[in-house]
């Protein structure tokens, strides 16, 4: 009979046991969120430290190649329509008609005279510029004999009497 009294401690001392362990993992459990928080927060923190110092370093530098590169592009635009009467353009500015895209002159050679002789398409670019996908496929086509002559009639009736 002492044996039932026995395993019943025993059986309850299991149980408190079992409990405790239980108790300790959901601790263990939350302590590690914590700590997983913390340090997401840490690094975080030092890498956004380490992003404002990268800042402060190289904020002179890449104002001054924004800068740069919007003088550039405006001193191209300007250049692009001013080309034609400057003393290296090989024809005569009249006969240069302006577009800026997707070429910026188509040149009617000889037009101011009352004969072509010749059209040109010329894509102006300053310093290193360089052609875009788009001027590259112009400039192939044109190369490569890819134009054509088109004329398109449309019928317009003038008379508003009716």
């Amino acid at each position: 009979m002492q044996t039932i009294p026995l395993l019943s401690t025993l059986l309850l001392i299991a149980i408190l046991i079992i409990a405790m362990l239980i108790y300790l993992l959901r601790e263990h459990k939350r302590e590690m969120k914590n700590i997983r928080h913390e340090m997401r927060r840490s690094i975080n923190s030092e890498y956004r430290v380490i992003l404002e110092k990268w800042k402060k370093e190289y904020e002179k530098e890449i104002r001054k190649d924004a800068a740069d590169r919007s003088r550039s592009t405006l001193i191209g635009k300007i250049t692009e329509h001013f080309i034609p009467y400057l003393p290296d353009f090989s024809y005569n500015p009249q006969d240069a008609r302006f577009m800026g895209a997707p070429i910026d002159f188509i040149v009617f050679d000889g037009l101011s005279e009352g004969e072509i002789k010749e059209i040109v398409f010329v894509e102006v670019k300053t310093n290193k510029g360089s052609l875009s996908k788009r001027e590259r496929q112009l400039r192939n086509t044109i190369k490569e004999h890819r134009v054509k002559w088109t004329q398109m009639t449309r019928n317009v009736d003038l008379n508003t009497e009716k």
